[in-house]
């Protein structure tokens, strides 16, 4: 009954924000309807769009190249590659807009040539399409890996015995290696289309009016949080329609071109004409981890060490959060999971799936379905202590005990699938052995299962403790008053245009995402 009621409370944001989406300010709602709802729908579309296809691009070419082309510093390459992940994509968006805004690197350089500003104008990231490039080159690993390990594993052994009869290398791309990963790429694209959905940092900074953005606006810039609510339903149509679309994409497809024996680095299949390979895995690697990781940390100047105590404290408010917000989520994430598994209820592991949805909401979303129903228990419990003089104010709202439950709704599934996978490999027959020796349930969890499956539980640690540290609209909306973490601080100096002090509290979250991630 605990998982069950869990379940049921981790579901309620999402519907809160629902009925709360039928009572809104019509003057306000009227304005927003007649004058900026279709802005938001047309840029959140084209920008989807833009970045699902350069992320495909990326990460389908650079997945292709590393396994089946013989590449010099292949291991290094491809470790490189993925480090993008480690760094908020707000930080790259801070990092093109300083580096393309007048007065900048590429200004200074077109300068040189004696190349106008409308050369300028073109090359700035202040723009859809400046969106589209930063987005990409922060999600397009997502791509990559879930295609790399897909071609490793299922294509390798059918795209070499096809190789050796002859087909051409377009003919294996296109006729092969593509339909074979299918399922694979499907799943890639829906995380994308999620993770960009979801953006605020990038498209608030560099003033492109979506969805979240209208989101915030409508809820601090027009006062109206039903509003604000109804445009979050919208958005959740969207990303429910995307994962019904991929759920639809992958019926009865399975992945069943699983090679023989394990992969150890064959022979790769094409091993001349490398130019192009190198060239484009070194762009990409340049443009996405390495420009972004000189820009900071040549603007970690001394005026960024002005608030050096700001930047510690925020460090350790990051790592406090971080940490918390991991462990908790683990634990009821391994709680629902065993109990679903031993005691087999059905109704559980539909609200099991229900609260998986959370993934799919945007931060700023799920910070709206937060808010309410902790807002209505803060008045319940002080108009409960009215009665005896006394007025204890707000305990939930704007504490760290809601934060860590708005981060538990986001993320939940994200301790869900590691762990879930590491589970389904311990035999039920381990279970029946061990409840026939006469163990409790309670010693099945704790002596059995948790030492079996503890690297699951650990990668799902480090999976989680980087998203919190890189979450932006959760924090910045539920966070207790004046309680600044490195994303919030990183947020805030950026939005007054203090890049030089935004950059230190930047890297510090790539620096720490990096080591968790390596």
């Amino acid at each position: 009954m605990g998982a069950l009621f869990f379940a049921i409370i981790i579901s309620t944001p999402l519907l809160v924000i629902f009925f709360s989406s039928f009572k809104v300010n019509n003057e306000v709602w009227a304005h927003i309807y007649n004058y900026l709802i279709v802005s938001y729908v047309l840029n959140s579309l084209v920008l989807v769009i833009g970045v699902l296809a350069l992320t495909l691009f990326i990460g389908v070419l650079a997945a292709w190249f590393l396994v089946f082309y013989d590449l010099p510093f292949k291991k290094l390459i491809s470790t490189l590659i993925v480090l993008p992940i480690a760094i908020p994509p707000y930080a790259v968006a801070y990092c093109y807009a300083a580096i393309t805004d007048k007065g900048g690197s590429i200004d200074n350089i077109l300068s040189a040539v004696n190349l106008g500003e409308s050369h300028l104008s073109m090359l700035n990231v202040r723009s859809l399409m400046g969106c589209i490039f930063v987005l990409s080159l922060t999600l397009f690993p997502y791509i990559f890996l879930i295609l790399k390990y897909s071609f490793q594993n299922n294509a390798l052994k059918i795209i070499e015995s096809a190789a050796n009869l002859g087909v051409s290398k377009i003919k294996l791309f296109f006729n092969f290696a593509v339909p074979i990963s299918r399922p694979a790429l499907v799943a890639g694209i829906t995380l994308v289309i999620m993770e960009t959905l979801a953006d605020f940092g990038v498209v608030s900074y560099l003033g492109i009016n979506t969805l979240s953005v209208g989101i915030y606006k409508a809820w601090f810039g027009f006062d109206d949080l039903q509003s604000s609510a109804r445009l979050s339903v919208v958005l959740l149509i969207f990303t429910l329609s995307i994962i019904l679309i991929e759920k639809y994409l992958r019926r009865n497809k399975k992945e069943n071109y699983t090679s023989l024996g394990q992969y150890k680095g064959i022979n790769s299949l094409f091993n001349s004409k490398i130019t192009l390979p190198i060239f484009f895995l070194f762009a990409i690697v340049f443009l996405s981890f390495m420009v972004p990781i000189f820009w900071l940390i040549s603007n970690v100047s001394l005026q960024s060490f002005n608030s050096v105590n700001a930047v510690f404290y925020a460090t350790f408010n990051s790592f406090k959060v971080a940490f918390i917000g991991a462990f908790v989520i683990i634990s009821f994430a391994t709680f629902i999971i065993f109990t679903k598994r031993v005691f087999k209820i059905n109704i559980l592991s539909f609200i099991t799936n229900f609260s998986k949805i959370g993934y799919a909401a945007p931060g700023i979303v799920i910070a709206i379905g937060v808010i309410s129903p902790s807002l209505f228990v803060d008045k319940q419990i002080n108009q409960f202590f009215s009665y005896f003089g006394k007025d204890i104010g707000l305990i939930l709202s704007g504490s760290i005990t809601i934060l860590i439950f708005a981060y538990m709704v986001r993320f939940l599934s994200v301790a869900f699938n590691p762990i879930e996978s590491g589970l389904e490999k311990v035999s039920e027959k381990i279970d029946y052995s061990a409840l026939n020796l006469g163990a409790n349930k309670l010693t099945l969890l704790f002596k059995i299962h948790l030492p079996m499956i503890i690297s699951s539980c650990l990668i799902a640690f480090l999976l989680i403790f980087i998203d919190i540290l890189k979450e932006l609209p959760i924090t910045l909306i539920l966070r207790p008053f004046n309680y600044n973490t490195l994303s919030v601080l990183t947020f805030e100096y950026a939005s007054s245009e203090q890049l030089a002090q935004a950059a230190l509290p930047a890297l510090l979250i790539t620096i720490i995402g990096l080591f968790s991630l390596l």
